[in-house]
């Protein structure tokens, strides 16, 4: 194994003292290498006016400051939280996939696609977190750092943006053997006390299991502008994103305690959070499938086997979606339905859709074409799988076009029906377990003939 320095960084509303437990545990088990911790967001990141941009443009006026190596898998590092987002913005922005100084990428609960605390409000997380407190050494009290909330709030157009440039095409070359390994670790407990108002199913009461997941899916739909002469359904193209990073659900810890500030040698689960993190930040390449592929057996078996089976843990997919018309602007006004058509008898499908797999839904608070659609994937499975049905999804948007109407959408064709028809067998690949899907719906708008007209000479 190589001998490379290890930085630690930490997350919004950390500081560098929290990880000091963890530094001389990994003194002490990897005694050749130097462990180093960036107090990147001890002060800067609570300020309301400082944005993801002047937080990654610190990263490296930070890594120049300690003299870290530059040259290509120099460095290992350890990310927690919304230092999983620092780091990818800074490695994307300041070296291309082939020369990062990164080699091991350790995230603990990072807030890849955004933490569903992030648009609670100051009350709720200064309750949750850290109690009141203010800017250092003055200034207004209790600022929370709103740009850096409005990046980490779900289905943020940051975190989708990010995506697209480090997680497909040549930019997700960024995380894959060669590269940098990039191993992803999140908890699926909650907290306890008076933070417990804070959890959520499929959480570790910070950031979703979902969000944190680096691997993500990314597709694109686009409706007919009839629906009555192109047919009920609508066809979708689905792009998995690039590159290759690790993954695992550490059992029985929350957002906090993945960090081992607390580290308890009788305790089990602590004895393979430890043992996973020193794995992932001395695999080695021709290791990295297999490691892979052994945390994702071991998530399997944190799922539920069946519908009775009270054992496991549900899984759950963010579903982000943005509803755009054919000049690429936003639509803020739409209702996303999920249905199966089956002649005139009741929808089981639709019913159980609506009020049991889909545990929430968040428009983002300065764009409503933006929103989050909270999946549970083991109440879906066991739905589609009693009834055989296929599930459908369709999108009403306002205005709708109308004689009344000079510019807007038609979106449904006059029995109500039209849109994606996603099959019983594709189910499982539209709707899966522990990550995000960013789901792009097109629709055409249109335009009265008297919207605009040349006068006859």
């Amino acid at each position: 194994m190589a001998e490379r320095p290890i930085v630690i960084l930490h997350g919004w509303s950390d500081t560098s003292a929290s990880f000091e437990p963890l530094a001389r545990l990994l003194r002490a088990k990897l005694k050749e290498q130097d462990v180093s911790i960036i107090s990147l967001a001890d002060y800067i990141s609570m300020e309301d006016e400082v944005r993801f941009d002047d937080v990654a443009s610190a990263m490296e006026t930070a890594w120049d400051i300690h003299n870290l190596p530059k040259e290509k898998g120099s460095i290992d590092a350890i990310v927690h939280s919304t230092g999983g987002l620092v780091i990818r913005d800074w490695l994307q922005r300041y070296y291309e996939p082939e020369n990062a100084p990164i080699k091991h990428l350790v995230m603990l609960a990072p807030a890849n696609f955004g933490s569903p605390l992030a648009h609670k409000g100051r009350s709720f997380l200064g309750r949750v977190w850290k109690g009141f407190f203010t800017k250092q050494p003055e200034g207004e009290p209790f600022e929370t750092g709103t740009h850096i909330l409005k990046g980490l709030e779900l289905a943020s157009p940051y975190t989708w943006q990010l995506a697209e440039r480090d997680r497909f095409g040549d930019g997700g070359a960024m995380y894959q053997p060669g590269n940098v390994l990039c191993t992803v670790l999140v908890g699926n407990t909650g907290y306890r006390g008076i933070s417990a108002i804070a959890n959520e199913d499929g959480s570790d009461g910070t950031v979703r299991i979902s969000t944190a997941n680096m691997e993500c899916v990314r597709i694109h739909a686009e409706f007919p502008a009839n629906p009555d002469e192109a047919g009920h359904d609508v066809t979708y193209i689905m792009d998995a994103s690039s590159g290759t990073t690790a993954f695992g659900v550490m059992d029985g810890h929350d957002h906090s305690s993945v960090k081992l500030s607390h580290f308890d040698p009788n305790a089990s689960s602590d004895e393979v959070m430890l043992s996973n993190i020193l794995k992932a930040l001395t695999i080695e390449d021709e290791q990295f499938q297999e490691w892979r592929d052994r945390l994702a057996e071991d998530n399997d078996k944190l799922l539920p086997r069946t519908e009775l089976d009270s054992s496991g843990k549900h899984g759950f997919q963010n579903t982000v979606v943005r509803v755009v018309d054919q000049y690429g602007v936003g639509v803020d006004d739409y209702l996303l339905e999920f249905y199966e058509k089956d002649d005139d008898r009741e929808d089981p499908v639709a019913e159980t859709f609506h009020t049991s797999a889909i545990r929430g839904v968040h428009k983002y608070s300065d764009d409503a074409s933006y929103r989050s659609v909270y999946v549970d994937c083991t109440q879906l499975r066991e739905t589609i799988d009693k009834v055989g049905e296929h599930l459908s999804a369709s999108v009403t948007a306002y205005p709708e076009m109308s004689e009344r109407t000079p510019a807007g959408f038609k979106t449904l064709g006059n029995d109500g029906i039209g849109g994606i028809r996603i099959k019983k067998e594709k189910i499982s690949e539209f709707f899966s377990p522990h990550r995000t899907a960013l789901v792009t719906l097109q629709l055409t708008r249109q335009q009265l003939d008297r919207t605009f007209r040349f006068q006859n000479p």
